[in-house]
């Protein structure tokens, strides 16, 4: 069975936007546009045909960037720009200068840019990149609610990230992005749905690859007392429909998501996530329950719309819940 970074390699974004051209100059100043930061290309290679080929989509504060440009190419950045970037490459090598530091990125592992200095990417002959783009604003917020203090200096990665190891789990969670954005076609995800996937990126991000947080990140808790969880139950159960995430959650509680997480085990047995998903459920099954038949909803439109990704999955969470599939609720 191939793998979450194999599989990555073959993505074709669906219904992106798509650039394709012969000259490198519209390659580079189209693509900036999309990714809203400037950049330099440099065509190193005479003896290949340049054809560049870039599909963007985005979801939230996410977005997702598959390049090609068949010669051997050098692209450079410099700060400021507010995003933090993930490369996945394949049929060649990317050699990365980051501010004096170097590394390779290749099929086996994948690259993590903070742009807080200098950067420049050499793409061999006939590489191929997925890249994940996450705004760095979402991130740093996210992790400051994660650790419930302020960040007292820039968030930087370990840049080269071994896919066989924790960056599988940011693989997969790429491809679900993927996913949904192909089963949700040229609407995109829903937001309740893209807050839940930016929500799995980026606790990805922060609790699998190594930073210069991650020791903070992994420092005991300390528990709330028993109103922060009330106070959270309370908001939960008032909006079920609202897309929250844990770092949502967290912040109207005024305490750090670690410190909620703990709470909520302790009070009530189950996450905070969990409990928003059992709240959800049961807004779905309210909604197929009084469904107007003349209507068209299925049982797909229904899951996305409180934020499941996988119909699947939906379905099977629902029966345990309520004891029979979704689709038989909604026949009656």
């Amino acid at each position: 069975m191939r793998g979450p970074s194999v599989l990555l390699a073959d993505v074709n974004l669906p219904d992106a936007r798509l650039l394709q051209t012969t000259d490198p100059y519209e390659a580079r100043v189209r693509t900036q546009e999309l990714l809203q930061c400037p950049h330099r290309m440099t065509v190193l290679e005479r003896g290949t045909p340049f054809l560049a080929r870039v599909q963007h989509r985005t979801a939230g504060g996410l977005g997702l960037m598959s390049s090609s440009y068949g010669p051997a190419v050098e692209i450079g950045c410099s700060p400021p720009i507010d995003k933090v970037t993930v490369s996945f490459v394949h049929g060649g090598r990317l050699l990365i200068d980051d501010g004096g530091r170097t590394a390779v990125a290749d099929a086996r592992h994948a690259a993590v840019f903070c742009y807080h200095e200098d950067l420049n990417l050499r793409w061999t002959p006939g590489l191929r990149q997925l890249m994940l783009t996450v705004r760095r604003s979402h991130l740093e917020r996210f992790l400051q609610n994660l650790l419930h203090q302020p960040l007292h200096r820039p968030l930087r990665f370990q840049t080269r990230v071994d896919l066989g190891n924790g960056g599988q789990a940011l693989a997969a969670a790429v491809l679900t992005l993927r996913g949904a954005l192909e089963r949700c076609g040229k609407a995109g995800p829903s937001p309740v749905l893209a807050s839940e996937i930016e929500h799995t990126v980026l606790t990805t991000l922060l609790l699998c690859l190594r930073h210069n947080y991650t020791d903070a990140v992994y420092a005991a808790p300390t528990l709330p007392a028993p109103r922060v969880v009330r106070r959270v139950v309370e908001l939960i159960d008032s909006t079920p429909q609202t897309a929250f995430t844990v770092a949502d959650l967290a912040g109207h509680a005024g305490v750090s998501e670690r410190s909620l997480h703990a709470a909520f085990r302790r009070q009530l047995g189950v996450s905070p996530i969990s409990y928003l998903r059992g709240r959800r459920l049961e807004q779905a099954h309210d909604e197929l329950l009084h469904n107007d038949s003349g209507t068209g909803l299925t049982v797909t439109d229904v899951a996305l719309r409180y934020g499941f990704a996988h119909p699947g999955r939906f379905a099977a969470a629902y029966r345990q819940r309520f004891g029979e599939p979704p689709s038989a609720t909604l026949r009656r």
